[in-house]
């Protein structure tokens, strides 16, 4: 049997003197010196940095016995192949919204969630305003700073509010639920259609609607009242208008969050997640996960990377500037919070029994049970009544 023999000769090394940075970490400052050798023929010195160090900047050394090798390994290509996925998901993303600005919303998507008991335009709030134990309410409006409360129809008992253009459009619930509109000097008050509906979302020279005479089926409308189409075939809630595209709740499919194109094509389920409530802000979907008893989570417009952001199960929410505003079922149950979009900074704001959180700049507009509208502002202060 041959044996190899190894024979090693003197060389003449010096230990380098100065910073030997690797991923930004000095390996030079260790146990075992970094080494400084030319070797004979090379024009230039080389460094020499033991195996020893390697760890010490993420990578991995293992001394394998049996074949007598030893083994450097990092996670330098997964990392490289994550970076290589996320690029792609956020070019897909980035494809999904390059149209976000849609010509015109008559409210936020998260208002319309929570009832549309407001709407604004200019520095006029448009409400639902309910004398005491009036079993319908007036379209009113009043400047934002509480003056010159002026009621514009009796009676009609308006939710779903959406502002746009100097037109009011409104689910008139003395009218089982058909849909209004009326300019906001009062006149020109007319019904759009006959058909019962919720979830109204008005963008541009359209109306969005849950059709409730034809089964929640997702419809849309001209906002002079032509041009009804139907949408999709699916029990629907929770409308989000994002450029071309619809997102909503499919109550036919278990809750499960889909979107269809405006022009009722390309129907897509996103996920198999139940999603209560859902609202979109920026590239993330948030909802209420009813498999974890309410608790908000979000995920990306594709259905994917589902995070949980609550430690308590919810009611409703709403999001807005940069904060997510939910209230607890908790006992006694309505008490306003708010947290930040990635679930830190849990603040308590104010109130108990607190129902249909409506957002408009620095103020939270809110019922309680006996429907007047209150307002508090966002850090949880002022608290007031609309009337």
């Amino acid at each position: 049997m041959e044996v190899r023999q190894l024979q090693y000769k003197p060389v003449t090394a010096y230990t380098a003197d100065r910073p030997i940075l690797v991923n930004g970490v000095d390996i030079n400052t260790g146990l075992y010196p970094v080494l400084n050798f030319q070797p004979a023929g090379a024009t230039y010195p080389y460094i020499y940095v033991p195996i020893a160090e390697f760890s010490r900047v993420g990578a991995k050394v293992v001394w394998d016995e049996a074949n007598q090798v030893i083994r450097v390994s990092s996670d330098y290509d997964e990392m490289k192949n994550r970076v290589n996925v996320l690029t792609q998901e956020n070019q897909y993303l980035l494809s999904l919204t390059e149209d976000l600005s849609m010509e015109g919303l008559g409210n936020t998507a998260g208002n319309i969630l929570n009832s549309g008991i407001v709407g604004k335009e200019n520095d006029w709030l448009y409400y639902n305003k309910r004398q005491g134990t009036a079993l319908y309410g007036t379209l009113s409006k009043i400047k934002t700073d509480l003056t010159m409360d002026t009621p514009l129809m009796a009676n009609d008992d308006p939710t779903y509010i959406n502002v746009l253009n100097g037109w009011v459009y409104y689910r008139n619930g003395r009218d089982n639920g058909k849909i209004y509109k009326m300019k906001i000097d009062s006149t020109e008050r007319t019904k759009l259609t006959d058909d019962s509906s919720t979830d109204i979302m008005v963008a541009g020279n359209w109306l969005y609607y849950a059709n409730q005479s034809d089964g929640a089926k997702l419809y849309k409308l001209n906002v002079d009242g032509t041009g009804s189409m139907k949408l999709n075939d699916d029990q629907s809630s929770a409308i989000n208008l994002i450029g071309n595209w619809i997102y909503y709740q499919n109550v036919s499919d278990g809750q499960k969050p889909y979107k269809v194109k405006i022009d009722g094509t390309e129907k897509t389920k996103l996920n198999d997640t139940s999603a209560y409530n859902i609202q979109i802000n920026g590239y993330w979907i948030y909802f209420r996960n009813p498999a974890d008893e309410n608790r908000i989570y979000k995920m990306t417009l594709d259905g994917s990377n589902k995070i949980k952001l609550s430690d308590v199960p919810t009611s409703t929410f709403n999001v807005s500037n940069g904060w997510i505003y939910y209230t607890t079922v908790d006992v006694p149950g309505g008490d306003l919070y708010k947290m930040k979009l990635d679930g830190t900074g849990k603040t308590f704001l104010n109130e108990h029994f607190v129902t249909n959180i409506n957002i408009f700049d620095e103020w939270i507009y809110y019922t309680r049970s006996e429907k007047i509208v209150y307002r508090i502002k966002t850090d949880g202060t002022q608290k007031q009544t609309l009337y």
